[in-house]
């Protein structure tokens, strides 16, 4: 019977981490480049039953413990290691804004920026100037090119979907672009930002072919409201059906310890 609360108390916690991570997803639905997080579970290792009071069981060539197997038992869920992983491969929809310094990304790469914990990946390609002429993130990242952060000297800014940089019609860089996949041990960091999980950056590949820069768009979240709030539903309806059987368990309890062997007199 304790076990069973166990059981249902894991139950309990996986759906609270459950609504945590579906409300975040919600409350960034406006957030420009946000990849939505999903939450990964695995089960607690299965107990094998045995029946324990067997009697010892005669094999050939002397006595033995031959307990009876009766099945396993599970005993709930937990978060996994590595907990909440971001969708990095769906794409939101694109924006047309016409502001010069919004870009956005068809495909499977992203921004490299420069910040005090080294380089970071984003999606969020609303990006302004700052006093120095650079091209940086709205909490101030640079954004980097291939000969580092982007200083635009002219009075016009044009990006082709190369990622070449024109300023006074000029050609002064090109966007330094990472290639992601489903496999890349992506983590959010905050400010929209993404780091590498082992430290090691992601490959940079020759993306001409495959990705595509859009100057004047940006890219919405790939949160789906419909699916996050359907999502919503199903974790309360399993919370609610783990809390009836913590109810359950509990009145059976309540029987073994105060009617159970009960002397009449």
């Amino acid at each position: 019977m304790i076990s069973g609360l166990y059981t249902a108390a894991s139950g309990l916690i996986a759906q609270t981490q459950q609504q945590d991570v579906i409300s975040n997803n919600l409350a960034n639905v406006n957030t420009n480049g946000y990849k939505k997080d999903t939450a990964l579970y695995v089960p607690f290792p299965t107990v094998f039953l045995n029946r324990i009071n067997d009697d010892r069981t005669p094999v050939p060539g002397g006595m033995a413990d031959m307990m009876t197997p009766i099945g396993s038992m599970g005993r709930g869920v937990e978060l996994r290691a590595d907990g909440v992983r971001p969708q990095i491969t769906e794409e939101g929809s694109y924006i047309q804004t016409d502001n010069k310094l919004d870009l956005a990304i068809k495909g499977n790469a992203m921004f490299m920026v420069m910040t005090a914990n080294g380089v970071r990946y984003t999606r969020d390609g609303n990006f302004s100037l700052d006093s120095d002429g650079r091209i940086v993130t709205q909490s101030g990242a640079p954004l980097l090119g291939q000969a580092g952060e982007i200083i635009i000297t002219g009075d016009d800014v044009h990006i082709d979907e190369g990622g070449r940089v024109f300023s006074g019609g000029h050609e002064i860089d090109t966007l330094r672009l990472a290639v992601f996949d489903r496999d890349s041990d992506l983590r959010k960091e905050g400010d929209n930002l993404f780091y590498k999980l082992d430290g090691v950056p992601l490959d940079e590949d020759d993306y001409v072919d495959t990705v595509q820069v859009k100057q004047g768009y940006l890219e919405s979240s790939n949160v789906n409201v419909v699916r996050e709030m359907v999502d919503m539903i199903t974790a309360y309806r399993a919370y609610e059906a783990a809390q009836k059987a913590v109810q359950s368990q509990d009145q059976t309890l309540d029987k073994s310890v105060n009617d159970v062997g009960r002397i009449s007199i």
